[in-house]
């Protein structure tokens, strides 16, 4: 199995990949988030340091009581980010031999305008794509980035409350939406080896809450 990136191609099997989360809001759910670009670098480089072989970076919170951040402000605090980002490459060290190096970047976004903003940029490898891809649009700019994408599993649009949505069978439903998400990506451009799946959060009983 591979993973297909711009530039490289992660081959499987080898150990897990650890990601590291670096929030660049001021309302992420987790209370970790932070406006402050030499906090959020140094989170990053803390990150990479303890062995992370890739760093999502989210410039919006996924909290659904807050309004969606203006496509600007959030192009703006990645870009303010990004800046940044190759002097961790430069600086830091590999904890060993395993650890991806350098370190993939993910982008943590929905929005179309975003996604094109990122990947221009010429860092990111990886679009962490919170809107479960409705429509192919995304795909069709990793594919032209040559970058990979992750579809976490949701039942609408972000920024939206969604909660005590049901199905008999969750892993039926993973199933049924993963089937249609890969259709949808590979119609748009992107390869198998491109396509990183989240099953998002599931809890007891058989009810996934999102």
């Amino acid at each position: 199995m591979l993973l297909k990136l711009p530039t490289r191609v992660i081959q499987f099997p080898r150990r897990p990949l650890v990601m590291g989360i670096v929030n660049v809001n001021d309302d992420s759910f987790s209370g970790d988030g932070t406006l402050d670009f030499e906090k959020a670098i140094a989170l990053a480089r803390s990150q990479v340091e303890a062995g992370a072989d890739i760093i999502d970076v989210g410039a919006e919170s996924a909290r659904t009581n807050r309004e969606a951040v203006p496509v600007q402000e959030e192009l703006r605090r990645f870009s303010e980010f990004l800046k940044r980002w190759e002097e961790i490459g430069r600086t830091a060290r590999p904890r060993d031999e395993e650890q991806v190096w350098p370190p993939i970047l993910s982008a943590n976004t929905w929005r179309s305008e975003v996604v094109q903003g990122v990947l221009e940029s010429g860092n990111v490898e990886l679009i962490n794509d919170m809107s479960a891809l409705p429509t192919g649009r995304n795909a069709e700019l990793c594919a032209a980035h040559g970058a990979a994408i992750l579809i976490m599993h949701s039942v609408g649009e972000p920024k939206v409350p969604h909660f005590q949505k049901q199905w008999p069978d969750v892993m039926a439903e993973l199933e049924r939406f993963f089937r249609e998400k890969i259709a949808l990506a590979c119609a748009a451009g992107l390869s198998e080896d491109a396509i990183i799946l989240d099953p998002g959060m599931t809890s007891p009983n058989n009810v996934m809450q999102i």
